[in-house]
């Protein structure tokens, strides 16, 4: 049991989001409209892309964060040796730089793209979302809650599961640094890394980079499948991979429901910072 103060108030505050999602998952089950709302799918930003251009895609977003990671790595090598909250800075600099750069390609790439339309021919126009930031954080929270029994649920059994079959399932290397970590300055970092960094570059890579180019092109329940499977692989954990892959497929959902890339970016954030709090407070995972 826990014994600290704070882990007491965290465990209460866990146990209450797990209530409220319990709450809203047997809304969604129970009433129709709130099914509808969540699982029905909506038609998402046109992205008419060929697949030689989404491989061009996939080589700017990763390529570029790759080049920027080797660079960074050699940029800050001394840096990093001489800090006493080594694998704790080497994990900024590492999502910084990976992050970073991807997002730098996507960007690159968006660019590209837009020389490639010819005058004569008409742009496709991206719906403008119609959510403020407070909707959009609103209609996020309220989804991730949804979805925290399912997640829960999932981590629970794939856990049995994984113990049955003898496979590791010691949890991912950067929650142990991410507990182990002392400098402020390097955690705040690690924090903007997991709860800003990681949730942009991830939701524009998965979501509406891989999830969208497969549904377009593979239908919905494929590129829900595949891409929440890739999503949950590229962790390179097995303790994480269902939960992962589980929390892709609805960060996919999330964003069929909206149509607004926001939506699942926020709720990814939401829940890298949920986790970091229990990590932080030292509770068993």
């Amino acid at each position: 049991m826990p014994t600290e103060p704070l882990q007491q108030i965290l465990v209460l505050f866990e146990l209450s989001l797990l209530l409220a999602g319990l709450y809203f998952f047997q809304r969604l089950v129970t009433q129709p409209a709130q099914r509808a709302r969540w699982l029905l799918p909506r038609p998402l930003p046109p992205w008419p892309l060929t697949l030689a251009e989404f491989g061009l895609f996939i080589f700017f977003i990763l390529g570029t964060g790759a080049f920027c990671q080797l660079a960074a790595q050699g940029i800050f090598k001394t840096i990093i040796a001489k800090s006493v909250d080594r694998e704790g800075l080497q994990l900024c600099v590492n999502g910084f730089s990976f992050d970073g750069g991807g997002l730098l390609g996507w960007g690159l790439f968006r660019w590209i793209q837009a020389t490639w339309a010819s005058p004569s021919t008409p742009t496709p126009v991206t719906p403008t979302p119609t959510l403020s930031w407070s909707q959009l954080t609103l209609t996020a929270s309220t989804a991730l809650l949804t979805a925290l029994p399912l997640i829960v649920a999932a981590n629970w059994l794939w856990t049995l599961l994984i113990e049955a079959l003898g496979l590791p399932a010691a949890p991912q290397d950067l929650i142990a640094i991410f507990a182990q970590t002392k400098s402020p300055y390097v955690i705040a970092g690690m924090l903007l890394v997991a709860c800003v960094f990681a949730p942009l570059y991830e939701e524009l890579l998965f979501r509406a980079g891989l999830y969208r180019f497969c549904r377009q092109h593979l239908g919905r329940t494929t590129a829900l499948i595949f891409s929440g499977a890739l999503f949950g692989a590229v962790h390179a954990n097995w303790a994480s991979f269902l939960p992962l892959a589980l929390l892709g497929i609805i960060l996919a959902l999330i964003y069929d429901a909206t149509g607004d890339i926001r939506t699942p970016i926020i709720a990814h954030a939401l829940f890298n910072l949920n986790t970091v709090l229990i990590i932080f407070s030292g509770l068993p995972q």
